[in-house]
Parts: structure tokens; C-alpha cells; sequence
């Protein structure tokens, strides 16, 4: 249930939102970053009118986000491949000291 009312700012124009008690600063905060991104495409194409503004705008977010997640799944696979080729290079290691050894210890 809505308890509080934020107003932010979109292309210079306000619209008051609604949210739960507390979360105002937070809404505020992406209200910022949302007109942050609105007025980089308005500095880019100039004013081509709200809706198109407020579209183009969730697509960069969008996209961002999904690059974003993209990019946590690929350090996530990366991740395991290093592991898995350290642990390769470590076996091959093992495996050479130990053939170095036996030779040590061979008269």
C-alpha cells in the first residue's frame, strides 16, 4: 500500500510517485538516474517528444541491465574455466615433481 508521495523531475517535468514509507530517498535516487539518462539522449537528439523520450530511455536501461547480468554470467563461467585449467596445470605440475623425483631418488 502506498504511503508516501515523491516527487521527481523527468525531462523537466515533475510527476509525483507513490511508495512505501521509507523508500523515498531510493525512489528519488533512480528518478535521478532515469532523468540522467533522458537528458543524455536529449543532449544527443534533441526533444522528440515524451513518449518516444521515456521509451528510448527504459531501452538503455533495459539494455544496461541486461548487459549487466550478461556480463555476472560470463565472469561466472570465466571464473570456472580459470579454475578448471589451474587445476589442470596444477595436476600436470604434480605429476612432472613427482616423475622429477622418482628420478632423484633412482640411482
Amino acid at each position: 500500500m502506498t504511503s508516501s508521495v515523491v516527487t521527481i523531475r523527468l525531462n523537466g517535468k515533475p510527476y509525483q510517485i507513490g511508495c512505501d514509507a521509507g523508500e523515498e530517498v531510493h525512489v528519488t535516487k533512480l528518478g535521478a538516474e532515469v532523468d540522467s539518462v533522458m537528458q543524455s539522449l536529449v543532449d544527443s537528439i534533441g526533444q522528440i517528444g515524451e513518449a518516444r523520450l521515456l521509451a528510448m530511455t527504459a531501452l538503455i536501461i533495459a539494455d544496461r541491465s541486461a548487459n549487466g547480468t550478461e556480463a555476472g554470467a560470463s565472469s561466472s563461467d570465466d571464473a570456472g574455466q580459470d579454475a578448471e585449467a589451474a587445476a589442470v596445470a596444477l595436476e600436470k605440475a604434480a605429476a612432472r615433481l613427482t616423475e622429477l623425483a622418482s628420478r632423484l631418488t633412482t640411482p
